[in-house]
This record gives structure tokens, C-alpha cells and sequence, in this order.
């Protein structure tokens, strides 16, 4: 009966059938040479683990094949499969690339961020809002509206820069209040 269950059942199953426990069906079944059969299922995962190794990360080999990283690292290993130190980073790198990429997304579409990463949409107009701000326009978070409280203090050159890449301008609507003294 060992010789037939071994090989293609569980050993827990293999076990409860022959009414011996898993420990002494381990040892037999080395005693007489038996091996496990190849699993059909795991040599499927293997292939898939092998043909995508060099070029996706495991948690993108893993959604393949529908099984946890550690399981594809444990498939990678037994396959004997290494990556260089090079290889890592450039997987690490690709995958940034596209989570920045759909965190970029998210945002220009007004949807809360996934990730913990900072995006920037457009470097120019923040630049540009930075170098505004330090010249005295008052500069309206989580907005594309600079204020200017004068006519003087504006820069109509870094004014038309900056409304090209969709920022704009107003005069401050608010009144200075006089400091009152309290009593």
C-alpha cells in the first residue's frame, strides 16, 4: 500500500489510510526508497517561476501563478535560479518606474494616493510657484492661483511663463486689518 500511496497522495492522507503515523510513514517509505511523485501543479509554477525569473519581481511572478513571494522564492531556489546584484536593481528600478506611473495617474485623475510616494506632475509649475512665492505672490495651497497685493511687486515675465504651464493670477481680495489694541 506504500508503495502505491507515497508517491501521489499526501503524506498526512497516505497516513490516515494505512493507520500509521506520518513520522513512521516518512521513515519507511526512505527505508524502501520511495519517492514523491513530481506534482503536476508545482512543475507548472516552476516553468512559469523559470521563464519570468530575469525580468519581473517575485510579487509580479507570485500574481501569476497565483501564490505568495515566499513561495516563489522557495520554486526560484530549488530550481537553483540567482540574480545578480545588478538584475535586482534593475527589477527594483522598472517597478518603481510603474508605481510612480500609476501614482502619477491617480493623482492628475483626483484619486486618493495608493502608495506612500511623493509624485510630482509637473516640476516646471512647481519651480515656478516656488520662485514666485520667494518673490513675494502669495501662493494658494492645493491651488493654481497666485496672489499679488501690488501692482509693483509683480513679474509679468515669470507671470506669462508660469500662466503657459496653467497657473494664474489675481489680486489679493482681502483688506489688510488694522492691528486693534486690546483694552
Amino acid at each position: 500500500m506504500l508503495r502505491e500511496l507515497y508517491p501521489v497522495e499526501t503524506i498526512e492522507r497516505t497516513a490516515e489510510i494505512i493507520g500509521f503515523s506520518r513520522t513512521t510513514i516518512k521513515v519507511k517509505a526512505r527505508k524502501f526508497g520511495i519517492v514523491k511523485g513530481m506534482n503536476v501543479e508545482w512543475l507548472d509554477k516552476a516553468t512559469v517561476v523559470r521563464n519570468n525569473f530575469d525580468s519581473h519581481s517575485f510579487a509580479e511572478i507570485a500574481d501569476m501563478i497565483g501564490a505568495t513571494k515566499t513561495t516563489v522564492a522557495r520554486i526560484a531556489g530549488k530550481l537553483g535560479l540567482r540574480r545578480t546584484r545588478k538584475e535586482n536593481r534593475h527589477i527594483r528600478s522598472r517597478v518603481r518606474k510603474d508605481m510612480v506611473k500609476r501614482e502619477k495617474r491617480r493623482v492628475i485623475f483626483g484619486f486618493d494616493p495608493v502608495t506612500r510616494i511623493k509624485v510630482v506632475t509637473n516640476r516646471r509649475r512647481i519651480r515656478l510657484r516656488a520662485e514666485l512665492k520667494a518673490a513675494g505672490y502669495i501662493v494658494e495651497r492645493m491651488a493654481n492661483i497666485l496672489y499679488f497685493k501690488s501692482e509693483d511687486c509683480r513679474n509679468l515675465n515669470k507671470e506669462n511663463i508660469a500662466s503657459r504651464h496653467g497657473l494664474r493670477f489675481a489680486p489679493w481680495p482681502y483688506e489688510e486689518e488694522p492691528l486693534v489694541n486690546a483694552i
